[in-house]
């Protein structure tokens, strides 16, 4: 769908995508005939009113004769493409004219003989290059992660955001050598400074000997869908040591690697044929976005079928950490490391004080993590805290470091 006699074609284009919010329920509650019914008079609406409305403002700054584009991209989502590099004013005008003609629009739904109203989420971008359609997708991505009408993105700063291509081959030659490695690092009881267990963290060790943590390439490796591989041969390798050397570790889990059939399977499997369960402990990362606590609580009881320890990680970083406790079956809480080096701050402190007090009624064991000075670890014996982890007690290690301990 386009305007006619628009003779202003530039190969620098803006696109917009626009996406029609919550189009399952429509279909769910009107049936899907009326879901397409939407669909068909989005385009309607866009062709007989919105681009004239956008022509008409681009006129009245003397902008005129621009090639214009509307098309529906994809079931719910439409593209519009506006064949002109246009400053972010301009931009934002647009994208206020669509939003408005949207949202007081009167979408009728036949078989009811209702009208309704439809929101959308629109992303935007400009480039004249072939991954404008990438760049748009990401910012309408990230409109949607954030729950906002709009989100632009650049197309230059996001360029390199396609294939990092530094990264991604580090992270497939470190996955075809095997090269994944754990580091520990040693988690002491506050009275004495006895090692307690080790915490295991994933290291990507590069053929020239770098050392790459996992703020490089963790969440990369989840975009270009490659972290299940990785985990693989970390849980894999994690576990040899610990057969191996008889250690007691800690290895972090996040929601979806709990939820992940081939993931439990592999770590039961493991567990089942070596008899090593009495020395691992889980930690589940980000328990706030558990939201299937049946689902989780059947794969703890399976590992404590084998004497595994199961901990909550970064807690007090969340009000839903409180309700978390309750409802898994948990031994473990780390308390957050940002509350732990604020400390020394009074309201901080009453904080961990209520925590810690709220853990030992439910008899369950507290770590305090992020421990980098004396003063900190101090101010934790202060309180009943069993366990400190962090920099000033010792840096996470290779395994043949930890042996020469």
């Amino acid at each position: 769908m386009t305007l006619n006699n628009k003779t202003d074609i530039d190969n620098y284009k803006a696109l917009l995508l626009i996406d029609i919010l919550n189009i399952h329920d429509i279909n769910s509650i009107y049936g899907f005939k009326n879901g397409q019914s939407i669909i068909k008079q989005m385009n309607q609406l866009f062709e007989d009113r919105i681009l004239y409305l956008i022509d008409d403002y681009l006129n009245s700054i003397n902008l005129p004769n621009i090639f214009m584009k509307f098309s529906n991209l994809h079931t719910d989502v439409f593209s519009f493409k506006i064949y002109k590099k246009l400053n972010d004013r301009v931009i934002l005008k647009i994208k206020n004219i669509i939003l408005t003609a949207i949202r007081y629009h009167q979408f009728h739904i036949k078989s009811y003989d209702i009208t309704i109203n439809i929101d959308v989420t629109i992303g935007c971008s400009q480039s004249n290059d072939k991954n404008l359609l990438t760049y748009a997708l990401k910012a309408l991505n990230h409109a949607k992660e954030n729950y906002t009408s709009y989100s632009y993105f650049d197309s230059i700063f996001f360029k390199n955001e396609l294939i990092n291509c530094t990264i991604f081959d580090k992270i497939k030659e470190s996955l075809r050598d095997s090269t994944i490695e754990p580091y520990f690092q040693k988690i002491v009881k506050v009275h004495n400074q006895e090692i307690y267990k080790y915490e295991s963290l994933m290291r990507l060790i590069q053929n020239d000997g770098t050392v790459l943590t996992p703020n490089v390439f963790l969440d990369k490796s989840k975009k270009y869908r490659l972290y299940p591989q990785l985990m693989h041969i970390m849980i894999t390798k994690v576990f040899n040591y610990v057969k191996k050397y008889k250690i007691n570790v800690s290895i972090n889990l996040d929601y979806n690697d709990l939820i992940d059939i081939r993931m439990q399977k592999n770590i039961l499997s493991i567990l089942k044929k070596d008899d090593i369960g009495k020395f691992i402990t889980v930690e589940i990362l980000e328990s706030e976005k558990i939201h299937n606590f049946d689902l989780i609580n059947e794969f703890i009881r399976d590992l404590k079928q084998y004497n595994v320890k199961v901990a909550i990680d970064d807690f007090g970083s969340g009000f839903s950490n409180y309700e978390n406790i309750l409802r898994l079956d948990i031994d473990y809480i780390k308390l957050d490391g940002s509350l732990i080096q604020k400390i020394h701050e009074d309201i901080y402190y009453s904080l961990i004080k209520s925590i810690v007090s709220f853990a030992k009624e439910q008899n369950i064991g507290i770590i305090a993590e992020f421990v980098s000075d004396l003063s900190i670890l101090r101010r934790i014996r202060t309180l009943d805290i069993g366990y400190v982890q962090g920099y000033y007690l010792g840096k996470p290690v290779h395994i043949k470091e930890l042996k020469d301990e």
